[in-house]
């Protein structure tokens, strides 16, 4: 009879962990769905007006001091906008590839953060996981730019044993104590909770290493396709 009831607990609890896979997956669609809207709402609105004022600058009063100064300040929020809707919207990816997206996220982290982004992408390897891995070294260069106080950060993508991807960022700054990346994840950064739990959820995983003034590396492994 004990049998049966841990038979049943454990049926019971492998449904349960299925059911929430199934609702982080949708979850996390609907965050990319909404990714998508923000940059088409960005270009189609905050963009157009911007270039439209732009234009505006430009017929005023050529010549004049603040009027000169204007027009770099929107030309500079152009660029700046435009690297931001590629870094948000997914058809970079599609289109150019997991290197060109990952270069437009580096560059937007790099102003965030004020540190030098270096990229080493082998795009074979990202196989059908690159909008994942895409995903993940988003926020992990996201939270470097926030926390780690960084002079120099690398992103490395690449092919890694035992039929893996795998994924590395690694900063200069601040690093964590060593042997603590569940209290990083708990210390405000729900990011990466719940790029760990994807991470998981297609068989992957989610490692961070450091320590007090020696950086951090955080390492993103998911398998190979086919594999």
């Amino acid at each position: 009879m004990a049998s049966a009831d841990s038979s049943d607990e454990l049926a019971r609890l492998r449904a349960e962990l299925d059911s929430c896979r199934q609702l982080l997956g949708q979850v996390l669609e609907a965050g990319e769905r909404d990714r998508r809207e923000i940059a088409q709402q960005l270009h189609d609105e905050s963009l157009q007006s911007l270039l439209a004022a732009h234009q505006e600058l430009l017929e005023a009063a050529p010549g004049r001091a603040g009027v000169t100064r204007a027009h770099e300040v929107v030309a500079g929020a152009i660029d700046r906008l435009r690297e931001a809707v590629v870094a948000l919207h997914p058809v970079t990816l599609e289109r150019g590839g997991l290197g060109q997206a990952l270069d437009a996220v580096a560059r937007e982290a790099e102003r965030l953060g004020g540190f030098e982004c270096e990229l080493d992408v082998d795009e074979a390897a990202a196989g059908e996981h690159a909008p994942l891995l895409l995903a993940g070294a988003r926020e992990l260069l996201t939270n470097a730019a926030r926390h780690s106080g960084a002079e120099h950060v690398r992103v490395s993508v690449r092919a890694g044993a035992d039929s893996t991807v795998v994924l590395e960022v690694s900063d200069d700054g601040e690093g964590i104590d060593p042997g603590r990346p569940d209290e990083a994840f708990a210390q405000g950064h729900i990011g990466l909770a719940s790029v760990a739990q994807r991470l998981e959820a297609v068989g992957g995983s989610l490692e961070l290493e450091g320590s007090p003034g020696g950086g951090t590396v955080a390492r993103a492994v998911v398998p190979a396709t086919g594999a």
